[in-house]
């Protein structure tokens, strides 16, 4: 068996099977047992499963549907799911993960084969991503302003030039620092209510030093 999954959006799984001929009996046994399993879960929707369709692919495509990506990341990390995959990948073969969410999971996620990456929150996202952007944007504007940089130049280039620069330096140099220094609420070892309170707070404590700063500055 050969699979791969990625998530659609924030509470979609697609996972793609190719199967041989003389497993799809075990193979579809297997998926009764993760329809009945997953079913019990909180905020799940429904199952759609497709079959090869002859002459055309011989694929298997399952849709896995949850109501939001919390509840879908509790099943994706959840014991009985990780032994229902141990059972598969010796019936079958190898198991490969990958997963998309909002866009923004390449600056956290390091992808590992045979094992899952928790979906990291999106609202964790996106206050990382702006804890790294707002630095960069307002230095940008603040050098430009004091060196007259692009002054005669027209909104619209000024714009897309500036856009080069924040983007560059956030994608090689900003978020890899951003996602190591936030790491221990980014990927928790442990999901606890402490440690997002905590992370929470030092992120917007952050947010306020920087923006002091910067009214200071400007």
């Amino acid at each position: 068996m050969n699979n791969k999954i990625a998530q659609m959006s924030n509470s979609y799984l697609v996972i793609e099977y190719e199967i041989l001929a003389d497993k799809e009996l075990l193979f579809e046994q297997w998926q009764a047992e993760f329809r009945a399993a997953v079913s019990k879960f909180k905020g799940y929707l429904h199952t759609d499963i497709f079959p090869p369709v002859i002459g055309v692919h011989n694929k298997w495509y399952i849709v896995v549907r949850f109501d939001n990506s919390a509840n879908l990341t509790c099943w994706l990390d959840s014991d009985i799911r990780h032994e229902l995959i141990r059972i598969g990948r010796k019936n079958f073969a190898p198991y490969e993960y990958k997963n998309w969410g909002t866009g923004l999971e390449g600056w956290f996620d390091k992808k590992r084969s045979g094992k899952p990456e928790p979906i990291l929150p999106a609202w964790k996202q996106n206050f990382a991503v702006l804890f790294g952007l707002y630095p960069i944007v307002m230095i940008e504007n603040l050098l430009f302003s004091h060196f007259q940089f692009m002054e005669t130049w027209t909104f619209a280039n000024q714009i897309f030039v500036g856009n080069i620069i924040s983007c560059s330096l956030l994608t090689w140099v900003v978020m890899p620092f951003v996602t190591k220094l936030l790491k221990f609420w980014l990927k928790p070892q442990q999901n606890l209510i402490q440690i997002n309170l905590i992370g929470t707070s030092l992120v917007f404590v952050g947010y306020g030093l920087m923006i002091s700063i910067f009214n200071f500055l400007s």
